[in-house]
């Protein structure tokens, strides 16, 4: 293998690995069980529309729905969502299907990238260092992200939503009821989370990429 080969894969590999993380990430807190222990806190908004049994079972079907497990008119048939927040769910179930596309393409890649350096005895420094350069590459947009998420999360939020959505198709009212279901602070927890957890898993890659490198 050449070495301007080699240095291409741990590019690759460096690049990969906080696009994996989050992707993953966000399959895993996007699930009924988180939605539950959000509810559960005792300082979450109230509905001022839904008994909090409707509101978490309207809300979870919604989320199966985004995950690819209901059928569109299984979500149209909950008859608690106007057009615009039927499209705009609509946009997010796309999203999320490109997600499912992307996500074990960046992988395979990624594994594949690992196990061709780890072949020669000579390439494996660059494996290791992929993952190393990955792990803090990660840690520092994350710290980022979660420092911008924290001093001003509504421009944190307007600025995710302008970048994946169009026009204002994502803005809706207090009383609708992908607001009752899914409140500010139920993004903002969840944001923190997933940075959270994304930085130590990000921490686990960069110390078995040093390891190795050792």
């Amino acid at each position: 293998m050449s070495r301007s080969l080699a240095n291409l894969l741990s590019l690759i590999i460096t690049l990969a690995v906080p696009v994996i993380l989050i992707l993953t990430n966000i399959f895993i807190f996007m699930n009924p069980t988180w939605l539950a222990v959000q509810y559960s806190q005792p300082d979450f908004p109230p509905s001022v529309r839904f008994t909090p049994p409707e509101r978490y079972r309207l809300a979870s079907e919604s989320i199966e729905y985004v995950r690819g497990n209901r059928t569109l008119e299984q979500f149209k048939a909950l008859n608690v969502y106007d057009a615009r927040e039927i499209k705009h769910m609509i946009d997010v179930r796309e999203l999320v299907d490109k997600v499912k596309i992307v996500l074990p393409i960046l992988v395979a890649l990624m594994i594949a990238s690992l196990l061709a350096l780890a072949r020669a005895k000579e390439n494996r420094a660059l494996a290791a260092r992929g993952l190393l350069n990955g792990a803090i590459l990660t840690i520092g947009l994350f710290v980022a992200l979660g420092l911008f998420a924290a001093i001003g999360f509504q421009t944190f939020f307007t600025l995710f939503h302008k970048i994946f959505f169009e026009g204002d198709t994502w803005l809706f009212n207090y009383t609708d009821s992908l607001i009752q279901f899914y409140p500010l602070p139920f993004w903002f927890a969840t944001s923190i989370a997933l940075i959270a957890l994304t930085i130590g898993e990000a921490i686990i890659v960069g110390l078995i990429g040093w390891r190795w490198k050792m």
